[in-house]
């Protein structure tokens, strides 16, 4: 019965009542699963706390559930949990801010709400990583960014150098040779007695972060060509590097530089035209999600590379007499392109609901734009391929979602798509629980059309999980809930 209890935590229909046997029954997976819900009443929260169990409280405590007033005085880390969770006074903030253990303090320094003054008091603690917290906190004041660019350890300035609100001027300073004054510190010194002979790697950290932060200026990353592939493919991605450069990355021996390069919007036609060639398919099919490149090169390449897996950006910005052009391009890939598109015009999902290719059929017969009378002449006209796509659109009528299920080529993906539709009649639900595929059942039995009779002898089977999903759908009547919980106390 543990799995049926977890169930009912889980239902989102569950009525305060049996909420509050669940509580008495006081079993520490089914509490975690009821304080895990969404808008709990401030009588539930107090229950829940009630309990006395320690770690529960302190879960609640640090998702900023219970207010500072009603923390139980003597919970463990109540001062720590109350910060983090958003809910603590200010005295309550300094006086963990001077906790001996500084593994507490390196958490105060990088909440993301700890008042200024805190944050400030920090920056000048004593231990390392506590100010290095500081340092890449979000929310640090802007003034101390400077200080502590100047701080004696690399391992502070690293941490600037990833701050998101560092500014152009600071990041190129760092940059350049890991700014000034020289460390003094590094990494590599705070492991042992005796400072480095060289601080170079600790500085090389430094320059390299500030490297791959998107506000430093463009001009010093050219020196950065040899760095590790994730820096130069973060500054790849930016659209303000000169021309040259651009050219220069493009020749990047990373197969994963050149794709960032080739999805870059500010990369010029003729580069773009070359990297077509490129012998990657990665940095080919990049092309295709670039928003700048020209119609006639996508076209080209999705008529040959694997079709992206959703919208691809310049389709979506595409003018309505470029889309019907693209609609009627004698390249199918290029039609369902258009049919992947976030907005689409009625009147051309109508024009693609009868396009003979069956991957224009599968990306737009899911369409909301389409009316649910065309389903069934995509159906007929392309069969089983399509049924997944027909199954997810939102209106698509009961019977055919029948239709689908019985046929002996619904696959188990196509099954999985009618058990997940609102309009799936209950003999349609039996036929997809007869599914030997454990995903498919799951779907069924959340699902509110399912007859009681099923929903009851899933609870009672032998198979947890769909015990656990039928628990939890919010179909199921109260008199049952009860009765479950009745029989779970019992036994």
């Amino acid at each position: 019965m543990h799995d049926v209890l977890l169930g009912l935590a889980e239902n989102p229909a569950l009525p305060a009542k049996v909420f509050a046997r669940l509580v008495a029954n006081g079993d520490e997976d089914v509490l975690f699963t009821l304080a895990r819900r969404d808008e709990l009443t401030r009588p539930q929260v107090r229950d829940l706390v009630a309990v006395g169990n320690p770690s529960l409280t302190g879960f609640m405590v640090r998702v900023g559930l219970v207010p500072w007033p009603e923390i139980p005085t003597e919970q463990p880390g109540r001062l720590l949990d109350a910060v983090l969770g958003g809910v603590a006074p200010a005295a309550v903030w300094r006086a963990v801010a001077t906790d001996p253990n500084p593994e507490t303090r390196q958490e105060v320094a990088y909440a993301d709400d700890a008042p200024a003054d805190v944050i400030t008091s920090l920056a000048g603690d004593l231990d390392l990583p506590v100010v290095a917290a500081v340092a890449a906190n979000p929310n640090l004041p802007p003034e101390l960014l400077p200080r502590l660019a100047r701080h004696p350890s690399t391992v502070v300035r690293q941490a600037v150098a990833e701050n998101e609100n560092a500014s152009p001027s600071l990041l190129a300073a760092l940059l350049a040779d890991g700014g000034a004054p020289a460390p003094t510190r590094c990494g590599a010194c705070h492991r042992r007695e005796a400072a480095c002979a060289d601080h170079a790697p600790g500085v090389r950290r430094v320059r390299l972060a500030a490297a791959g932060h998107p506000a430093v200026p463009s001009a010093g990353l050219a020196a950065f060509l040899d760095a590790p592939e994730n820096t130069v493919t973060t500054f790849a991605a930016r659209t303000d590097l000169p021309v040259d450069f651009l050219h220069r990355l493009a020749t990047h021996p990373c197969d994963d530089v050149r794709a960032v390069i080739a999805a870059n919007p500010a990369v010029p036609e003729t580069l773009l035209r070359t990297l077509a060639a490129d012998h990657v398919p990665e940095v080919r099919r990049s092309i295709v999600e670039n928003p700048s490149v020209p119609l006639d090169l996508l076209t080209a390449l999705v008529a040959h590379e694997r079709m992206p897996g959703g919208p691809v950006p310049r389709v979506e910005s595409a003018t309505e007499p470029e889309l019907r052009t693209l609609a009627s391009s004698r390249v199918a890939q290029a039609r369902a392109l258009v049919a992947d598109r976030t907005q689409l015009p009625r009147v051309l999902a109508e024009q693609l609901a009868t396009d003979p290719d069956i991957a224009v059929a599968q990306r737009i017969a899911a369409r909301s734009e389409l009316a649910p009378e065309r389903l069934a002449e995509i159906v007929e006209r392309h069969g089983p391929p399509v049924f997944a796509a027909v199954a997810r659109h939102p209106r698509c009528p009961s019977a055919l979602l029948q239709g689908m299920a019985a046929h002996p080529a619904a696959t188990r993906r196509v099954l999985q798509e009618i058990a997940s539709h609102p309009a799936a009649w209950p003999e349609t639900l039996l036929l997809c629980l007869a599914s030997e595929d454990l995903d498919t059942r799951r779907r069924v039995a959340v699902h509110p059309a399912l007859a009681l009779p099923v929903l009851e002898s899933l609870i009672d089977g032998p198979d947890g999980l769909l015990a656990q999903d039928a628990a939890a759908n919010p179909a199921l009547p109260e008199r049952v809930m009860e009765r479950l919980v009745t029989r779970a106390l019992r036994e």
